[in-house]
Formats: C-alpha cells, structure tokens, sequence
C-alpha cells in the first residue's frame, strides 16, 4: 500500500506526520517495525534542509493537528492511514492506537464512516501482504484479528 503516491506534501505536512506516527507507536512503546516504517517513511519525504531522521525519530513526538488544519481530504487521509499501518506495524492495532488515530482523524476532520473506510483499506492491504504464506492456520488466526480487532 503506498498512500503517498501522487502527493507532495509540504515540509510542514512531512514533519507533522511523522509526528503523528511517533506519537502512535509511542502508545504501547515503539516497536522496532513501526520505527523502520516510520523511518523509511521520513527518509523518503524528506528534503536537505528538514531535521536529519535520528533527530526527528528521537526528539518529542506531539502532534500538532493545529498546524495540519485545513489540508486536503487526501493528506487527512494519508495521516490516517499511514497512522494506522503504523499501529499494526507492530502486528496489532491495539484499541488506544486505534483511539489515538481516531483523535487524529477527528480533528482533521475525517468522519467516522472515513475512517472506518481507511482502517478496512488498512487490513485489506495486510491481508493481502500475508495472504501468500503457506501455513492457512496462521493466516486464518491473522485475519481473524484484524478482522476482529483481537
């Protein structure tokens, strides 16, 4: 899944962001997946003049939905759904990542149906990733927790 494709976020958006994700995997301790996700994410956005990515990934992490208002749909979207896959980086959403997110989402103004919308593209996107694996069982219990959120 790569919602970032066809956008060009500003400086401001690319920090923020990455904020947002901190702040996510922060919630039950950063995962050493979510900080490589979020990393690459970082690396790939950011311009010679942005804070170098060990600073970013070490410094505070709040996110200023303020300094996000008034963006797009699409970069609400993006927040979200890159929120997400960083909660289930880690291999579960845990439900005050979820609810994080969903502050997220709120106050940038994506409504509940949006968001319940982006959270299914979210697991699609991870049963498909894991779909392919030779062992049905642990696909099944898989999809049964994302499915089922535990």
């Amino acid at each position: 899944m790569n919602p970032m494709q066809d956008q060009n976020l500003s400086t401001t958006q690319v920090i923020q962001l990455t904020q947002a994700m901190l702040a996510v995997a922060q919630v039950d301790g950063i995962h050493p997946a979510e900080a490589a996700l979020i990393g690459q994410f970082y690396e790939s956005s950011r311009t010679p003049e942005m804070p170098t990515t060990a600073s970013v990934l070490s410094g505070s992490h709040a996110f200023d939905a303020q300094a996000m208002a008034g963006c797009p749909a699409d970069v609400a979207d993006t927040v979200v759904l890159m929120c997400l896959m960083t909660g289930h980086a880690d291999g579960h959403l845990s439900a005050e990542e979820r609810a994080m997110v969903k502050s997220f989402a709120t106050a940038l103004g994506v409504d509940a149906a949006r968001f319940e919308t982006l959270l299914g593209q979210v697991r699609d996107e991870l049963i498909g990733a894991i779909s392919h694996l030779p062992d049905a069982g642990s696909v099944a219990n898989v999809v049964h927790e994302l499915t089922t959120g535990g």
